[in-house]
């Protein structure tokens, strides 16, 4: 009886995603976590001692400049304008008898009826009480000013924060305690992030041009990871490196018409560092790293995939930029954790890439 021979087993194709290489502009940016300053924030202080009587804000509402914030217990303060007003008006009558002394006096002495002497003690007479007019006239204008500033009044228009005092509170002029509240200006803000010194000299490597485009191109992500509608523009970096941290400061200006920006805010900076002109790019899943070695999966036109050794760019998004060893609209495949030898028949599934890119 003869032997049947053993039937061939024909494995069917394994089927493999697929996409094709891209070629466009690539712009490459790195990140920085920042914080929000408002233009302008400032600590309004109490510039006298006393009892708040009134607090004439709304907490985190926006006020003009000019509008009155705070009144401060001002009876001390008006008695004492009456008080120096009084003192200056008896120097003003003292002033006024001593002028009438040194006018009677003058011509008796011009005819000898009196002595220099007495002359001489009429006019130190006139001109002490004239001094005096003059202290008198400054303590009362230093009153008056001590009694303003019993009214606290919002030195620009702008976001004003909690208030640390309620009335009947009792505020001093020095110290912590002497914060009433703080105001922001937030037309505009100011975005401050840190770089490292290797980011700070990768920085100096740029050309002018490039220096230029990134200082005018910051953008901002949000908390959600939305990206702020306005570009903000670097107004200035730090003369010193901080040597505790090893950083550099850097500050970014940004226009906040709709005033979404506040300070405080969390966010981060994203910084366009170099452009990468008619870039090749594929999928970083699709690039295969062994050791030193970059490779990736192309199909062919048989259907068989071949290992083709790349080199590789720096990174965008869940792009990687191929320098070197394939171009634009080859079909690369997404091997993954499939086992699979060159040459081995594939079945391909097309796919979309990237996400937002039109059906290929």
């Amino acid at each position: 009886m003869g032997c049947s021979k053993k039937e061939e087993i024909v494995l069917p194709p394994v089927k493999v995603n697929v996409v094709k290489a891209i070629q466009k502009d690539v712009p490459i940016y790195e990140e920085f976590v920042a914080q929000v300053y408002g233009e302008s924030d400032v600590d309004i202080r109490a510039r006298v001692e006393g009892w708040v009587t009134s607090v004439n804000f709304k907490e985190g509402s926006f006020v003009k400049k000019g509008d009155l914030l705070y009144i401060i217990d001002d009876i001390q303060y008006k008695n004492r304008v009456d008080q120096v007003r009084s003192q200056l008006t008896a120097t003003q009558t003292e002033m006024v008898r001593a002028e009438g002394e040194l006018s009677r006096v003058k011509p008796l002495a011009e005819m000898n009826a009196l002595s220099k002497q007495d002359l001489d003690n009429a006019k130190a007479k006139y001109e002490a009480s004239q001094a005096q007019v003059r202290a008198a006239e400054a303590s009362l204008e230093n009153a008056k000013v001590e009694y303003g500033y019993t009214r606290v009044y919002a030195p620009f228009d702008g976001l004003v924060g909690i208030s640390n005092f309620r009335v009947g509170d009792y505020v001093t002029r020095s110290g912590t305690t002497s914060v009433l509240t703080t105001i922001s200006s937030i037309g505009a803000v100011r975005v401050r992030f840190q770089i490292s010194e290797r980011e700070y000299l990768r920085l100096t490597q740029m050309t002018t041009e490039e220096l230029e485009t990134a200082k005018k191109n910051i953008q901002l992500i949000m908390a959600d990871g939305s990206l702020y509608p306005e570009t903000g523009e670097v107004d200035f970096a730090d003369r010193e490196v901080d040597p505790k941290t090893g950083t550099l400061t850097i500050e970014a200006r940004f226009p906040n018409p709709r005033g979404i920006l506040r300070p405080g805010l969390f966010v981060k900076s994203r910084v366009l560092i170099k452009t990468f002109p008619g870039a090749i790019m594929v999928p970083q899943r699709a690039v295969m790293q062994l050791q030193h070695i970059s490779r990736v999966f192309v199909v062919t036109d048989s259907s068989t995939i071949k290992a083709i050794a790349v080199e590789t760019g720096p990174k965008s998004g869940d792009g990687w930029i191929i320098s070197k060893g394939i171009n634009a609209g080859d079909r690369i495949a997404i091997v993954g954790s499939a086992s699979l030898t060159p040459d081995a028949k594939i079945e391909v599934v097309e796919q979309k890439w990237p996400e937002n890119s039109p059906n290929q």
